[in-house]
């Protein structure tokens, strides 16, 4: 996989894949990858895959970006062994070809040979999970008389060695966690006269336990309702023993409801697990007069759960890591996905300063801005916010991408717009979400700003002159009322004015004590720094939440649009 090389002058380079779509460079802990470089700019450069190929870009940094020692303007394709330079952090770009080691010299001494190494295992210090002691108190302890026919020690003892070897190659060949447990079923149908089995299972996190095999053992019919007895469960699963009773009508252990209702005679129950950890138990029962099964039954059924256990855990494990995978790949496509719906870069607009940023609390998030040139030569500037976090935000932050692109090109006003979103999301999304979004167009020759606010947070404008106000002006969240009717605001942006559009997740961070960041600090860090570029306030709003939050996560979605008209 490509990547980037992060070399530093007093420590082994930083290896960083580039497996996202965009990745955003700084010194912010927010970005991508963080680099702690005094020079740097809290958010300052992004490198981007565009088809095959990668491509960088400053974001607008205080001291630029420079690619093999010129300064990066635009966007600028990464080559294999490319260097960039953010302040004194020298990065690299590998896409896999680059040989980071090229002209080192490797020097070995072969004068002696390796020494050999003895290291002794106490044996208090080897775990068998129960095996080897089964096996040996198979054949050691005493056992009732089952037959006329004389077995000695070390027949059983054969015969349990016998059963390990063919469990272990029966489930060799199974592929699955579920053909793993239907071939343990068929294993205890060979090994006792069991007329039923079935098999519990506890899920990774529970303590409830279900039903994953249940068979008969000629496999003819319907199994049936199977009920197991409470008292049995406790044994096996909350004190890992295993279970035997003979006539389980008469056991004063086990004797309840169930057992008579079914007219259980003999059960055998052992617990699944490795080690300490019980994950599950195997269950056999038969309706057969009293005396069916014994303590050799019991002992052959205690070593082949022993023995499958193994290959059950690491079938569960192996499932687990498979279904991880495949979430993790679904996460970072829908991840890269929705990274393609934010614009690559602001438009270049004369006589303004644009910038745009989101950092999502999660892999996903469900903020969305936008910058949408008209022919006419105005600008769209759009930032919406959709209810909850997640993927089940993304998906509604696309369908409101989709439903904005569409109708801002059908309408010629503002409201109709909106309300032509409004009745789209009403239809489609579910009634427990909706979406809250700041829309405006700006006429750049005039600096005629067109706006409506649905339900968002009311945006600033501060100007050069040292007041501020507040963009408010619009109606409900879309998605909420169908009808709803939308009005819009007008303002003007002035010579050095300053517009900042906002999601929640800033004016909403809050510090160690809880307190909120708030809307008066966003505007006292923007009033502060007004004389700076758009990228220049972006990184100060950025650098205060920081520094206010003290290490407290973010709890939602942080995104920035920062419109700056210039003197």
């Amino acid at each position: 996989m490509p990547e980037l090389i992060v070399k530093y002058p007093d420590r082994a380079p930083d290896h960083f894949p580039l497996g996202r779509l965009r990745i955003t460079i700084g010194r912010s802990a927010r970005n991508d990858l963080c680099i702690p470089d005094p020079f740097a700019s809290r958010v300052h450069a992004e490198v981007r895959r565009e088809g095959d190929g990668y491509l960088l870009q400053d974001l607008g940094s205080a001291n630029g970006t420079l690619y093999n020692g010129a300064t990066v303007e635009g966007a600028i394709q990464l080559t294999a062994g490319g260097r960039i330079q953010i302040g004194e952090t020298e990065i690299i770009f590998d896409d896999g070809t680059f040989n980071s080691g090229m002209g080192a010299t490797m020097i070995t001494d072969n004068t002696g040979s390796l020494p050999e190494a003895t290291i002794a295992l106490k044996s208090g210090d080897r775990t068998t999970s129960g095996l080897l002691e089964a096996i040996e108190g198979a054949w050691t302890q005493p056992e009732e008389a089952v037959s006329t026919t004389t077995v000695t020690p070390k027949a059983k003892q054969a015969d349990l060695l016998a059963l390990i070897s063919k469990v272990g190659i029966t489930l060799l060949s199974s592929d699955t966690l579920n053909e793993t447990l239907e071939q343990i079923v068929q294993l205890v149908f060979e090994s006792v006269p069991a007329d039923r089995c079935l098999i519990m299972m506890r899920d990774e996190g529970s303590e409830d336990l279900r039903v994953a095999v249940a068979r008969l053992r000629d496999r003819v019919g319907e199994v049936g309702e199977i009920r197991v007895s409470r008292n049995v469960l406790d044994e096996v699963v909350i004190r890992g023993n295993s279970v035997l009773t003979s006539d389980a009508q008469h056991d004063p252990r086990f004797a309840s409801g169930t057992v008579v209702l079914q007219g259980v005679r003999s059960v055998l129950a052992v617990p699944l697990g490795v080690a300490e950890k019980v994950f599950g138990i195997i269950y056999a029962d038969s309706p057969i007069a009293e005396g069916r099964f014994t303590q050799d039954h019991l002992k052959v059924l205690t070593t082949l759960a022993s023995v499958a256990a193994i290959r059950v855990e690491n079938a569960r494990l192996v499932e687990a890591r498979l279904e991880r995978e495949r979430l993790e790949r679904e996460l970072a496509l829908a991840s890269e996905i929705q990274q393609r719906f934010q614009p690559a870069a602001p438009p270049h607009v004369t006589g303004y300063e644009l910038q745009g940023i989101s950092f999502p609390c999660y892999e996903i998030g469900g903020d969305y801005y936008d910058f949408i040139e008209r022919e006419d030569g105005r600008l769209v500037i759009a930032l919406g916010d959709v209810s909850g976090k997640g993927t089940a935000a993304a998906l509604l932050m696309s369908s409101l991408h989709a439903a904005i692109h569409a109708q801002s090109a059908s309408h010629d006003t503002l409201s109709a717009t909106i309300s032509a979103v409004n009745r789209y999301l009403a239809d489609n999304i579910p009634a427990n979400r909706f979406v809250t979004l700041f829309y405006a167009e700006l006429d750049p020759e005039s600096g005629t700003l067109s706006f409506l606010n649905a339900g968002h947070n009311p945006p600033l404008i501060v100007h050069s002159a040292g007041t501020v106000e507040q963009l408010a002006s619009g109606g409900l969240p879309l998605g909420i009322k169908r009808d709803a009717e939308y009005r819009e605001g007008r303002t003007q942006l002035q010579h050095g004015d300053v517009l900042v559009i906002y999601s929640d997740g800033v004016t909403e961070a809050v510090s160690p004590t809880g307190e909120e960041f708030g809307a008066t600090r966003l505007y006292e860090v923007v009033s502060r720094n007004i004389e700076a570029s758009a990228a220049g306030i972006r990184d100060r709003i950025e650098s205060s939440l920081t520094k206010f939050a003290q290490g407290t996560s973010a709890a939602d979605d942080i995104t920035l649009v920062i419109v700056k008209r210039q003197t």
